[in-house]
Formats: structure tokens, C-alpha cells, sequence
């Protein structure tokens, strides 16, 4: 590493973590080092996982600044020292981002995965399979049908065909479910197989699969001022996921603020979370030139949840009939501070986030991709056709309100928004810890 001034950082760091040990949290330096000099982060990152095995939030804030083509080399070193030994957090830690940032980077090591089973038991284990295709599927299939391993492998096995989402994958798996059952969940074998399915974002749709998230992806950009609450340094909203260019083919869209329409249940009107406008295309949502999303804040899974919402051809939200007294809401809530924002296309990199491993350092407010749930898969049913609906946004929390507070969904998770193309309606709820 020849630059002199990330030398003197990455000193600085392992120092402190010598002298203090992980309690030192060296966040900010650590983002600070990422962000002026990336490739120190490999060094930084090998370092942590030679020397300081229970790592911590430093390194997980770090890895996000990784170069591209770093990350073969790092996860081959941590997957060394979970041979050595395979109580090394760094070492899962590197693996589970990887799962999301770098994912060619595990496509190669699958088999030594398996056997060492990073971050076992979490819901991070099986996300190396992510967009691996079918390279791996007939090793899984030996492992499903081998009576003599355990089930838990079994099982993993299973769910590893599962999180490829690919059809051929998935195939396979189904039909093998009847050798899992008694282990893919207590509720029975039906709805277990099918609370899987919805995990990986997937769901049976008549005689074949059907997939919950669209194509398209896209991250708001908010203008600059819009955020006005201080937060501490190590949370700055730097990371390369607040960082976006706008994209030029979409003009700037209306967020926050009120809606025109009425709320079926407190008769309170509508707050906007975004008019999509016009609506970009791999969403999943056909015949609206503009969709207007909103919902009533107050209500939303304090009151009642999902909430569902009809959209004529104008794109504007009517509410679902409710034919219960009127209600007062117990949390009277501001609308999102009124703005006009724009619209990113996002790249492949941060295709896949977790709101976990985020810990509030990422932007979460994204159009289109795959959820990022909190707790399970939650798709509600169209209240119209009865057919599963499929992810269109999710909001992340600490967004400013008209007041100068800042609104929560919840203790601080997220707000999901889903869609039914064929009756044109929305779902809205959210989840937290």
C-alpha cells in the first residue's frame, strides 16, 4: 500500500485495536480510511481477521468501500481461517456481506461453504447461492437424498436449491419436498414449503413458480438538505448507497407530503410516499402511465395492516372499502416533509441489501428489487383476486416529517409497499425488530 496517509490510518486503527480491543470501535475511522483510500480496506480486512476475530460494526462499515475485484481475495482468506478455526466472526462477517456485495466472488468456493457453514444458523448461511444458476444443484440433490446425513443438512440442502431462485433449482427442489418435510418448519408440510418459497422471494402461482420481486431497481436519491436531524459521525449518510448519480431519463417525482384521497378508516386524508411519474419500466406494474403511492401514516399497522388501495388509470389511491366504525387513530402522525426527489438505477453491487447489516448506514428507500425483510416474507393477498402480490418499495425509517421530526415505522424497520398488477392495487405494512 503506497499511499502514506492510508498507511498512517490503518496504523491507526489496528493500534487502537490492539491497545482497546474491538470495544475501541474505530466506525468512523474505519468509513473515513474506505472512502479516501479502498484499497486499504483489503489490508485493513485480512488484518481483522488474522488478529482480531471477533471483528465488529468497523469492519462491516469498512467492507462496503471494498474495491470489485478484492473480494476474491478476501473471502479466500477468511474461508482460510475458518479452517483453522471456525469461531471467527470477522471471518462470517466478511462472508455474509460478500452474500450481498460480491456474490461471483462465492460461486467458486460453494463446496467449501457447505462444509464450513458460515454464519450458521442466521439467516445470512445460504445467501452464497444467491444467482449461482445450477452449478450446484446436483451436489444438493445427493445431500437430500443421502438418508445417512443429518437432517439439518437435509434440510439446508433444500433451502439452498430455494435461494438460487433459479427454475431449474427450484424444480428440483419441490420435487423433493416430500424428504424434508418433517423438517422444513412445524406448521405443516404445505405451508411449510410454501413459507420457504416466499423467503426466496418466490411463490406457486397455478402449476408453475411465479417470482415476488421485479426486475428493475432503482434507489431515491434525496436532494441535498433534506435530511436536518445531526446524527453521529459513524452514521453520516456517506455510504456509496447515498451517494447515487440521479439517473437523466427520470425527472424529478413528487415525495411526501399529502394525497388527495381519503382513508377509509380514520377519514383522515392520505399521506404520499412518492408519485412515481412516470412509472419506470421492469416494475411489474402495466397500463398506469403514473402511480400515486400513499397511505394513511396513523393508521398503517397501528390500526389495522396491510393496508390496500385501488388505483384507477389517473394512478391516484383510493382505499379499499372498510366497514368498520370510524377510527381514532392512537398515534396522529405528520406527513413525509414534502420534496421533490429523483430516481437511480441501481448498480449490481448493491442489488441485494439486508437491513440488519446495513445498521442504518445504507439507503434503504428503494423502487423494485428484492425485499429486505426484517422479519419473514411478509406478500399479503390481493383483497381483489386473492392472488399473493409482489414487492414495489420499501422506505427505510429516519425519514424527515413536515414538522422537523423524524418518522419510524415502528421501532426504527421498514415500510413495504406490494403490488397486484392485474387488479391494480397496492398493499402497504411494515416491519421491525
Amino acid at each position: 500500500m503506497a499511499d502514506s496517509e492510508a498507511t498512517r490510518r490503518l496504523g491507526a486503527i489496528l493500534r487502537a485495536l490492539e491497545e482497546q480491543g474491538v470495544r475501541a470501535a474505530p466506525v468512523e475511522e474505519a468509513v473515513e480510511l474506505g472512502r479516501s483510500s479502498p484499497e486499504a480496506v483489503f489490508d485493513l480486512a485480512a488484518a481483522v481477521v488474522d488478529r482480531f476475530p471477533d471483528g465488529g460494526t468497523f469492519l462491516d462499515a469498512a467492507l462496503g468501500y471494498l474495491p470489485d475485484d478484492r473480494w476474491d481475495g478476501l473471502v479466500g482468506l477468511a474461508l482460510d481461517a475458518l479452517d483453522r478455526d471456525g469461531e471467527n466472526e470477522a471471518a462470517d462477517a466478511v462472508i455474509a456481506h460478500a452474500g450481498l456485495q460480491a456474490l461471483p466472488s462465492l460461486h467458486g468456493q460453494l463446496d467449501r461453504l457447505f462444509r464450513l457453514r458460515p454464519n450458521a444458523g442466521t439467516n445470512y448461511e445460504n445467501w452464497p447461492w444467491r444467482e449461482s444458476g445450477d452449478r450446484d444443484v446436483e451436489p444438493q440433490v445427493r445431500r437430500i437424498e443421502d438418508p445417512g446425513l443429518a437432517d439439518e443438512l437435509r434440510q439446508k440442502a433444500w433451502r439452498i436449491l430455494l435461494e438460487t431462485r433459479s427454475p431449474g433449482a427450484v424444480a428440483r427442489a419441490l420435487a423433493l419436498a416430500n424428504r424434508v418435510h418433517p423438517v422444513v418448519a412445524g406448521f405443516g408440510p404445505e405451508a411449510g414449503v410454501e413459507a420457504c418459497l416466499r423467503q426466496a422471494g418466490l411463490t406457486r402461482d397455478g402449476a408453475g413458480i411465479r417470482r415476488l420481486a421485479p426486475d428493475g431497481l432503482f434507489h431515491v436519491v434525496f436532494p441535498g438538505g433534506f435530511f436536518e436531524q445531526p446524527r453521529p459521525p459513524w452514521l453520516a449518510r456517506v455510504h456509496p448507497t447515498w451517494t447515487l448519480e440521479p439517473s437523466p431519463e427520470f425527472p424529478p417525482m413528487r415525495f411526501g407530503g399529502r394525497a388527495d384521497g381519503e382513508c377509509p378508516l380514520c377519514r383522515g386524508r392520505l399521506h404520499r410516499l412518492i408519485d412515481l411519474d412516470p412509472v419506470p419500466s421492469d416494475l411489474g406494474v402495466t397500463g398506469l402511465g403514473r402511480l400515486e403511492i400513499a397511505t394513511c401514516l396513523p393508521c398503517l399497522g397501528w390500526e389495522l395492516a396491510p393496508l390496500f388501495y385501488h388505483h384507477a388509470e389517473n394512478g391516484h389511491a383510493v382505499g379499499v372499502a372498510y366497514h368498520g366504525p370510524t377510527i381514532i387513530p392512537q398515534f396522529p402522525a405528520e406527513a413525509l416533509r414534502e420534496s421533490e426527489v429523483r430516481l437511480a438505477v441501481t448498480p449490481g453491487r448493491w442489488r441485494w441489501q439486508d437491513w440488519g447489516l446495513s445498521n442504518s448506514r445504507e439507503n434503504l428507500t428503494r423502487i423494485g428489487g428484492e425485499p429486505g425483510w426484517i422479519q419473514d416474507a411478509e406478500h399479503p393477498d390481493c383483497p381483489t383476486c386473492g392472488r399473493v402480490m409482489g414487492h414495489l418499495m420499501q422506505l427505510d425509517s429516519d425519514l424527515p416529517t413536515g414538522e422537523g421530526g423524524e418518522w419510524l415505522w415502528g421501532s426504527g424497520g421498514i415500510g413495504f409497499v406490494s403490488w397486484c398488477d392485474r387488479c391494480k392495487v397496492s398493499g402497504h405494512l411494515w416491519q421491525c425488530t
